[in-house]
């Protein structure tokens, strides 16, 4: 395993934490072109997500209405009312997205599998590096904005909900993730980065508070704009 992956898990609070944690509640505010461009505007406006590290569960609330809640999990993904009723749901939810372009409208509970299987990736990184099934390459470092930064190839194991199989961390040289390169496959479209900003520590773990993601072109570059999603959290919660 690469030296620089044990640097990244501690720079973020260390595997010792990691493994005492059962639930990471995230207060955010969702925006961005995508959201708009899927028929979806504001429905991340305001909202907590919680995640369960051990399995990939995630739940948001509100979700659509006050009062109601989202449920993602790989297979499955439903909404139900403050009394566990379900409203709505659907099995198999990647399916859905068969034969999707960028400017293919989302229902809601295709957002929600969009949504839920992202923030379970972006909460539980750096730490699944260390999980069984991942593959982890350190690959040259760059340069950005005048500083360096390593970059990690993982690997996803086919058992995880995520963007793509492979995806690319760039890390900074206090060990912290500033940059996290995929293709998100169910949106439709190509390559996007992904920046993290506003690293405070929650609970023993560190977070970032501000995230963007742009359009990333074949030749490397990254498009100044649009944001396709911007993520404002006001707070962490480590359970």
């Amino acid at each position: 395993m690469s030296g620089l992956v044990d640097e990244v898990v501690a720079a973020h609070g260390g595997m010792a934490r990691w493994r005492e944690v059962t639930a990471i509640r995230a207060d955010l505010s969702g925006s961005g072109a995508l959201w708009d461009l899927k028929g979806q505007s504001g429905l991340f406006s305001a909202v907590r997500f919680t995640v369960d590290p051990r399995e990939q569960r995630t739940s948001v609330a509100p979700f659509a209405r006050e009062g109601w809640r989202g449920v993602c999990t790989p297979s499955r993904v439903w909404v139900e009312d403050a009394d566990g009723r379900v409203i709505e749901e659907r099995a198999d939810p990647r399916a859905a997205f068969a034969g999707h372009v960028l400017a293919t409208p989302w229902d809601r509970l295709h957002a929600l599998y969009f949504g839920g299987y992202a923030m379970w990736t972006y909460l539980t990184l750096p730490f699944l590096l260390l999980e069984p099934g991942f593959a982890v390459e350190e690959l040259p470092p760059t340069k950005e904005v005048g500083e360096r930064r390593r970059r990690l190839r993982v690997t996803f194991p086919p058992s995880v909900a995520t963007h793509c199989a492979v995806q690319v961390l760039h890390v900074d040289d206090a060990g912290l993730v500033r940059r996290h390169d995929y293709t998100a496959e169910v949106v439709g479209g190509g390559p996007a980065a992904h920046y993290l900003s506003g690293h405070q520590e929650f609970d023993g773990l560190v977070f970032p508070t501000d995230r963007r993601v742009l359009s990333l072109h074949p030749d490397g570059t990254v498009a100044s704009e649009p944001v396709l999603v911007g993520l404002r959290f006001e707070g962490y919660a480590v359970g």
